[in-house]
């Protein structure tokens, strides 16, 4: 809209108003100053929109590094709890192999009180005897 106004259409006023005859030598310097004032703030607009443009992309990058550092922390936090989750599961099959080996080791310990025992022998009565 600045640009319009300050390359195209303040100089075709200057210029009309100059070939028409009204205008005086302080009103051209008036319309000068104006024209000079709208590309000054023509200017001044396209820099804050450049700054603008700048930061925008900074914060983008910013964001974009926040994005991939948040992947890598929620990737972390899978890899975790896949972990734990192994862990509990060589806990819960190390219990069930440790009750087991206690089972194994009480029938054999019973095994060996039977074998230390003397077997018992059955007598053979003779008929009428009492045993």
């Amino acid at each position: 809209m600045h640009r319009v106004l300050s390359r195209g259409l303040l100089p075709m006023v200057i210029g009309a108003a100059l070939l028409a005859g009204c205008a005086t030598k302080d009103d051209f310097q008036m319309t000068q100053a104006a024209a000079d004032a709208a590309r000054m703030q023509a200017d001044q607009a396209r820099a804050a929109a450049d700054e603008a443009v700048a930061a925008a992309r900074a914060a983008q990058q910013r964001a974009d590094q926040a994005s991939s550092t948040a992947q890598q922390a929620q990737q972390t936090a899978n890899s975790a709890q896949t972990t734990a989750s192994s862990a509990q599961a060589s806990a819960q099959s190390a219990a069930t192999s440790a009750e087991q080996a206690k089972d194994d080791a009480q029938a054999a310990q019973q095994r060996v009180q039977e074998a230390r025992q003397p077997p018992v022998r059955a007598t053979r009565l003779a008929r009428g005897e009492r045993g």
